[in-house]
């Protein structure tokens, strides 16, 4: 097994990032998302764990942190907050430099809360790999932290061990038989805003629950726009972050079967509504109206 090296937080444009991926199997990026989102996504958040919490202590319903994470991150998702993380420049290319030019984000994020008080399995995960829950090797995933975590309640990799490939897995965790110890690094050092980003064969596991703080945190994955899904990716869509050159040449065409002389004589672009995602194409300008709409 390659040794490991110290684990160092990387920036955007820092080289060293795509080999700790290669050779350790994860990285922890910082300085990718403006601090004020971040500030404002997690108080939006908490504002909805605390009205369920509040009606659970009124006796509406009984407590489950696990199913208010996710009508919490469903109802997220539908903000234009989320829409500015997914689509923050510094993650975008984070992304195409692990899958090429065209980012699909898979639908269906999963939002963590992590408090003392909770037991749930589904909250406090063992040593597991992503490939065992239905995700493709060429996915990557990205856990997004809102909050700092401390020596309890983060997360634990074991360092290069996607590099043995996949584990025997017996009701959700390594099966007995194949239980080859590795190194467990606890990733205590992660803070508010930064960006975890992990390939599907690496063994981590959540390090456990804090006696105060609570930690959440946002997971998701992203691969490229072309190539083979599994089952699973399948059912939980994906939506385009980036189109690369190719694609976009393709768009302007019209469609896939090249179909001849198409566009000739007329105007050769993209509608409105892609033009934020065909960036290298042209397409007949108008008033955003979108912006009257969030309220700016």
């Amino acid at each position: 097994m390659l040794a490991r090296s110290p684990v160092r937080k990387r920036t955007v444009d820092d080289r060293e990032a795509v080999i700790d991926f290669v050779q350790q199997g994860f990285v922890i990026y910082e300085d990718v998302f403006d601090t004020d989102l971040i500030a404002i996504s997690l108080e939006h958040l908490m504002i909805d764990y605390d009205r369920l919490s509040g009606l659970a202590r009124d006796g509406q319903f009984p407590v489950d942190v696990n199913g208010w994470s996710v009508a919490i991150m469903d109802a997220f998702a539908r903000t234009g907050l989320y829409d500015q993380i997914i689509h923050t420049p510094k993650l975008i290319e984070i992304a195409k430099g692990y899958v090429g030019p065209d980012v699909a984000w898979l639908g269906h994020d999963g939002l963590f809360i992590n408090v003392p008080t909770d037991t749930d399995p589904v909250l406090l995960k063992g040593q597991h790999t992503d490939v065992w829950t239905g995700t493709g090797v060429n996915t990557v995933f990205a856990a997004l932290f809102f909050t700092d975590v401390d020596a309890y309640n983060g997360l634990t990799v074991c360092p290069g061990s996607h590099l043995q490939g996949l584990r025997p897995v017996r009701n959700r965790a390594i099966h007995p038989d194949w239980d080859v110890p590795f190194e467990q690094v606890n990733l205590d050092m992660v803070r508010a805003g930064d960006l975890v980003v992990w390939h599907a064969l690496l063994i981590h596991s959540t390090t456990g629950h804090s006696d105060k703080n609570t930690r959440i945190s946002m997971t998701s994955r992203f691969r490229a726009n072309d190539g083979d899904m599994t089952s699973q990716e399948r059912a939980l869509g994906t939506r385009a972050l980036s189109v690369g050159p190719l694609n976009q040449v393709l768009r302007l065409v019209g469609n896939d079967r090249l179909t001849p002389l198409r566009t000739y004589g007329g105007y050769v672009g993209v509608d409105r509504r892609m033009a934020g995602l065909y960036d290298c194409s042209p397409y007949h300008g108008g008033v955003d109206y979108s912006q009257y709409l969030r309220g700016v």
